[in-house]
């Protein structure tokens, strides 16, 4: 299903339209710095402490700003080079600083993202992958929260370009390592330069956001903690708990796809994770050591300013708010739908009944969650609902946000209806767990080098004289020729097979070809290890916010579609593609339109909002010729 194809004028004519359809992300700009030409909302005040900072007035701070500086030194750094070479400008506003926001959105931002999408995937960006890696990168500036407040100055998009850049380089130092057998070498392989630069980006990530220490060091270190585990275990295939946790501490690992997976074994997974760990601690705790740096630093913060936030800590003082947990489902589907609903189409609806260019011929193995399942999950669901939904002053006090609307529906309508959300949260979960692994990539099928060939060509090799070489080679060369020579005469006649001979170098680099492939294969499978943590660094950086808002929800959507495996070929287009020419333009068409479908979705979401922020303002009673405009 994801077989490399080769580049074509419409995978080129894809690639080279993203630089044109990024240029909306300066069009919104100039269009908000033209209609929004005073700061807005927080803008206030992060244009104020900018403009100190600006000013050289670095004991300054603003007392209701929450997040470290790291936005402002930005745009210290960013405006500071320019007035060097240009000699402007001298003084910084508001429309210099939403500039500073930009240049990260629209040329830092999609050119990291480039390069973290082509360490993920170990794949050459010369076929139509390259297309499809660029057309996910284009998807991602494009995401809406993330769009929107692209034109604005807040911190959202620089506090997801230095995540995006630690994880870079922590690929960079974990391929560098390599496996570490030893805690010796482990703890050498921190003293790369790729280690120091990623505890270095991974202390800036903290200067942007503090609940990015949550993917810095929990996301990035649990995967480390998996690759470390992998590198020294074999595959586990137990099912009983009992010998799944005596072999896990003896060198195995029960991690199994998640397109295998059912929901019990991301159960068995944690369990088999957790004492293989144990049975492997001094190599785990060496091979996390950067990220444990990083977290004794942000727990040196904490400790510092008796506080995660720094400002208006009597309105963001930290508490346990389970439900983010419920919120997050529907934000991905409303968001995701194009991805998500032709894989969920696949697994619920009869292939007879799909429309041709949606069928997959997908193993249907993804069917509607058991029922077992759904008794145990949904109770869990109306209980977090029930005893710990919090409302914060903020939400239903500011009608500018659209999170207001959807929390009236849920609270002011009737009791009932935040409770019968409960299967929606649940189903909405299924469906993005689903779209992860329902595409991922079997293992390469191919005839495997039996173990009697590959004896026989030791024995070959040892008994072939140098002679016998050298007259073999000559042989095939003049068949090779005549074979040629008869294939310019004519294609009718057909040459018989020659028998080669089979070496141990011919043998060692047919292994090496499929160790590659192989590998490039796992680097898109999605296994259960890395949705548990996937799900454990959001959960840490959601549920400790009383306040719900869809910004807090970018870097965790962000991550998952990264993740997200390349969609396969529909049937009938594969099937085309192989018997006629112009199959070929109908097969890419079909490979990319989902992705087509949320590029214009997201376009269509964009346009809407930003027609409403800029020109369907209102007025609050009680700040009479002042417009209120409607925001994420």
């Amino acid at each position: 299903m994801s077989s490399p194809q080769f580049e074509t004028g419409l995978t080129l004519a894809g690639r080279y339209l993203v630089p044109f359809v990024l240029l909306s992300l300066l069009l919104w700009r100039n269009l908000v710095s033209k209609t929004v030409q005073e700061p807005y909302l927080d803008e206030v005040f992060h244009v104020g402490q900018a403009q100190a900072y600006w000013a050289n007035n670095w004991s300054h701070w603003d007392p209701k700003i929450t997040t470290p500086p790291g936005l402002y030194v930005w745009s210290y750094v960013l405006c500071g080079s320019v007035l060097l070479l240009r000699g402007s400008p001298t003084d910084v506003g508001v429309d210099e600083l939403r500039a500073t926001n930009l240049a990260a959105s629209g040329l830092v931002l999609p050119w990291r993202l480039q390069t973290l999408l082509d360490l993920l995937r170990k794949e050459q960006n010369t076929r139509q992958s390259g297309a499809w890696v660029s057309h996910t990168v284009l998807n991602i500036c494009l995401f809406p929260p993330l769009f929107f407040f692209s034109g604005l100055y807040y911190t959202d998009v620089l506090a997801l370009l230095v995540v995006v850049e630690a994880y870079i380089w922590d690929i960079k130092r974990s391929d560098a390592n390599g496996a570490k057998k030893t805690i010796g070498s482990a703890l050498l392989g921190h003293t790369s330069l790729q280690s120091l630069a990623f505890v270095v980006l991974g202390l800036v990530a903290l200067v942007f956001r503090q609940t990015n220490i949550f993917w810095v060091s929990v996301f990035m270190g649990g995967l480390q903690v998996v690759r470390t585990i992998r590198q020294n275990s074999k595959s586990l295939s137990y099912t009983n708990y009992f010998a799944m946790v005596s072999q896990s501490f003896q060198g195995e690992l029960y991690d199994p796809l998640v397109a295998e997976a059912s929901f019990v074994d991301y159960f068995k997974t944690g369990l088999s994770l957790g004492c293989a760990a144990l049975g492997q601690l001094p190599l785990v705790i060496a091979s996390i050591i950067p990220h444990l740096l990083i977290l004794a630093a942000f727990g040196g913060f904490v400790l510092w300013n008796g506080s995660v936030v720094l400002g208006h800590k009597e309105f963001h003082s930290a508490a346990i708010h389970v439900p983010q947990m419920l919120y997050i489902w529907p934000y991905f589907i409303f968001f995701s739908w194009p991805l998500v609903i032709i894989g969920i189409a696949n697994v619920t609806v009869p292939s007879g009944l799909l429309p041709k260019f949606f069928d997959y011929r997908l193993n249907n193995t993804h069917r509607l969650p058991r029922f077992l399942t759904a008794l145990g999950v949904i109770p869990l669901m109306l209980a977090a609902i029930h005893f710990n939904t919090i409302v914060h002053p903020f939400t239903l006090a500011d009608n500018r946000h659209y999170v207001f609307y959807v929390f009236r529906i849920l609270t002011g309508y009737h009791p009932a209806v935040k409770y019968a959300a409960a299967p929606v949260y649940f189903l909405c979960a299924w469906a993005v767990f689903t779209a992860i692994g329902i595409y991922s990539p079997p293992g390469p099928k191919g005839p495997s080098i039996p173990p009697a060939m590959l004896d026989a060509a030791a024995t070959q090799d040892e008994q072939a004289k140098p002679a016998q070489k050298k007259e073999l080679a000559s042989k095939k060369q003049q068949k090779q020729q005549k074979k040629q020579s008869l294939k310019k005469k004519t294609t009718s006649s057909a040459e018989p097979p020659s028998t080669q001979v089979i070496t141990p170098e011919v043998i060692a680099r047919i292994q090496a070809h499929m160790n590659k492939r192989q590998q490039q294969v796992e680097r898109q499978q999605i296994r259960v290890s890395f949705v548990l943590i996937w799900l454990v660094a959001t959960a840490l950086s959601l549920i400790t916010a009383p306040l719900v808002e869809p910004r807090y929800f970018i870097i965790p959507w962000v991550m998952w579609r990264l993740h997200l495996p390349r969609l396969p070929t529909p049937e009938v287009f594969r099937e085309q593609q192989q018997r006629e020419e112009s199959g070929l333009f109908k097969a890419h068409f079909a490979t990319a339109l989902p992705q087509v479908m949320e590029t214009v979705w997201f376009l269509v979401i964009n346009a809407v909002t930003g027609y409403v922020f800029l020109y369907n303002g209102f007025e609050w009673p009680q700040e009479p010729g002042k417009i209120q405009r409607f925001m994420w």
